[in-house]
């Protein structure tokens, strides 16, 4: 072994425990104090039904392990160890109940069916070097086809070669070093589980996929080895008789049953740390909102002064008659305070939305007459656009009326300010699964396909598909947006270059 394959943190337990196992069998040879077969029908029952319910449990475990480090090979464990839960549960449990007398040859056989299959599974899962992916449905088919294969024994292990030539169990507990009367049969056809099961204890060892110390996978499938090692002498699993190699079985079930409460207690840790930490950056991007929207009000609380100045400022200019070039100039400057107030305006109630003390209240209004104020100001606004709203009986709504007012000038603005003079605006209100929808369509150029993933982001503006500028703050539709996941709602938008563009979001209807 060279020094590099020593880095596995599974190799070192799996050495160890194969020369622990190695020495016991050993010992149990040539020390004839410690060696013992119990001929014990109902002790040996509750064993089998007591390692059946937790390689099951196990089983579970691991087929549904979160992880995805391991998945797949920890799948394959899950497959095996189901086997030899269903086979314990089947063949050491609810087939005695229904077969009279202990008959020694065909509980034999159906060990070596359980034992075959689970250790091929393992070892399947275990030795690759790249893992083989288990689904559920490719799982459930090879645990029917056990299923079926123990059905196949069950009705003619009378009548398959003979692996004892032992009839009598009584007779057969008093060998206790090896099962007197085993064939060839039993000879040739149990290096399968053995071979299978050194093969996964060697597949573990290679490519462990867990990251505990003890390495606790690798330990197991050592002890699952050595539990087919004195089953090869002493056959006795399904069969009322308690030997070394039950003791064998039930500590390699107990030290995965074991990994595998160790794993998920690993990942839950790792998971609550890894919360933790998302936990802490989401309070420091908060903090830090905060810190932004306080200043972004503050620099919009500032500039009020200034601009209120040089309003005043371009006031008295006026009083007095102006050159037509002095004029033009005034003209300028009022215009373009007028947009620093708007984009002032913008900044403070985006600021408001970022901090705590955005608060949006919705209460059950009449929707009509919110409706019939966004009709009239869309009238008032440049560029001389007939606004279609019919008001009816439209339904009560839960909505903030001076926030949802906000969210309709504002898209009522934005379809005046992006249409050429003269062409329609529509408001228009349909109903469906107790929501309102509210839509805003307007007859100008559109919005460019790739300016609608940005026309929502704080500053992000599309472009005029005539003009090619981005005119405006982008405060506006990010503030509504805003206001309406508030209400439990979105901002919606559809819209073909050259034919115009329609917003909607939703209100849920008040009873």
């Amino acid at each position: 072994m060279t020094a590099g394959s020593m880095r596995n943190p599974g190799q070192r337990p799996a050495i160890a425990a194969a020369i622990l196992v190695v020495l016991w069998a050993g010992v149990v040879f040539v020390i004839p104090q410690i060696r013992f077969v119990v001929f014990a029908p109902e002790a040996k029952t509750g064993f089998e039904v007591s390692l059946a319910l937790l390689r099951l449990f196990a089983a579970f475990v691991f087929f549904r392990f979160p992880d995805d480090r391991g998945r797949d090979r920890l799948r394959w464990i899950a497959l095996g160890l189901a086997i030899q839960g269903f086979g314990g549960i089947g063949f050491g449990y609810l087939l005695p109940l229904l077969r009279s007398g202990d008959e020694l040859n065909p509980a034999m056989y159906e060990s070596l069916l359980t034992r075959m299959l689970s250790t091929t599974a393992m070892a399947v899962g275990l030795m690759p070097r790249h893992a083989i992916g288990l689904t559920t449905g490719l799982a459930v088919r090879l645990l029917g086809g056990f299923v079926a294969l123990g059905l196949v024994v069950v009705l003619i292990g009378d009548h398959l070669p003979n692996l004892t030539t032992l009839y009598t169990l009584e007779t057969a507990t008093e060998s206790v070093t090896v099962l007197d009367g085993l064939t060839g049969w039993h000879w040739v056809l149990s290096l399968f589980p053995i071979g299978a099961a050194v093969i996964a204890a060697i597949g573990a060892a290679r490519n462990y996929p867990g990251n505990s110390p003890a390495g606790w996978l690798t330990v197991a499938m050592v002890l699952m080895a050595g539990a087919q090692l004195h089953t090869l002498f002493w056959p006795s699993a399904f069969s009322p008789i308690l030997t070394t190699a039950s003791l064998l079985r039930l500590a390699y079930t107990m030290v995965l049953a074991a990994g595998g409460v160790i794993e998920l207690n690993r990942l839950a840790t790792e998971r609550a740390v890894l919360l933790a930490f998302h936990q802490e950056t989401a309070n420091r991007h908060a903090d830090l909102m905060r810190l932004r929207a306080n200043f972004s009000a503050m620099i919009a609380h500032e500039l009020t002064s200034p601009l209120g100045a040089i309003r005043r400022a371009t006031e008295l200019l006026t009083t007095d008659p102006l050159p037509p070039s002095q004029a033009r100039a005034v003209e300028t400057i009022e215009s373009q305070v007028g947009l620093l107030d708007t984009l002032v305006a913008d900044a403070q109630t985006t600021a408001i939305a970022e901090r705590d003390e955005f608060v949006v209240r919705p209460v059950p209004i009449e929707l009509n007459p919110i409706l019939a104020d966004a009709s009239a100001f869309a009238r008032t606004l440049p560029g001389d656009h007939p606004v279609s709203f019919e008001p009816d009986g439209r339904p009560r709504v839960f909505a903030d009326p001076e926030r949802i007012s906000q969210v309709l000038h504002n898209l009522l603005g934005n379809a005046a300010k992006f249409s050429p003079p003269g062409t329609p605006i529509a408001l228009s209100v349909t109903q469906a699964d107790g929501r309102v929808r509210i839509l805003v369509t307007d007859s100008g150029p559109g919005i460019e396909p790739d300016d609608l993933p940005r026309i929502f982001e704080r500053y992000g503006r599309g472009r005029d598909p005539v003009t090619q500028r981005t005119p405006g703050t982008g405060l506006g539709l990010y503030l509504s947006r805003q206001i309406a996941s508030a209400h439990g709602s979105d901002i919606h938008v559809a819209s073909v270059p050259g034919s115009g563009a329609t917003f909607w979001f939703e209100l849920e209807v008040a009873p």
